[in-house]
């Protein structure tokens, strides 16, 4: 029965762990973004400079993650419901995210790069 409880323990432990790390940026690694309820979670990102973001469709529908502005870096394409796509941003700059497909219903994203 210990024993048990020490393993139930352990796990509540690395689910919380995974979450912790799951919305904090990592050194210039990189940051993951939930999609689901057609929106992009978290909407405000900063990485550092090189630095990658996972966008992990974990909805129903299909979503993109598409950059608008100067230096974007390459469109995800479609990201189908369990897939996900790492874009990685080379350059310092603000950007702009947004699903192809809800982006006017909201589903866009603040991406800090650098500074």
């Amino acid at each position: 029965m210990k024993k048990r409880r020490y393993v139930i323990a352990a796990v509540v432990a690395v689910a919380g762990f995974s979450a912790l790390f799951a919305v904090l940026p990592s050194q210039g690694a990189g940051f993951r973004v939930r999609m689901e309820g057609n929106q992009y979670r978290p909407d405000v990102i900063r990485i550092a400079e090189g630095g990658a973001i996972t966008f992990a469709n974990e909805d129903d529908v299909t979503h993109t993650a598409t950059c608008q502005g100067r230096g974007c870096p390459k469109d995800s394409g479609d990201i189908h419901p369990g897939q996900f796509k790492t874009i990685t941003f080379p350059r310092a700059g603000s950007y702009t995210m947004f699903c192809v497909y809800h982006g006017q219903a909201g589903m866009t994203a603040a991406v800090t790069v650098g500074g």
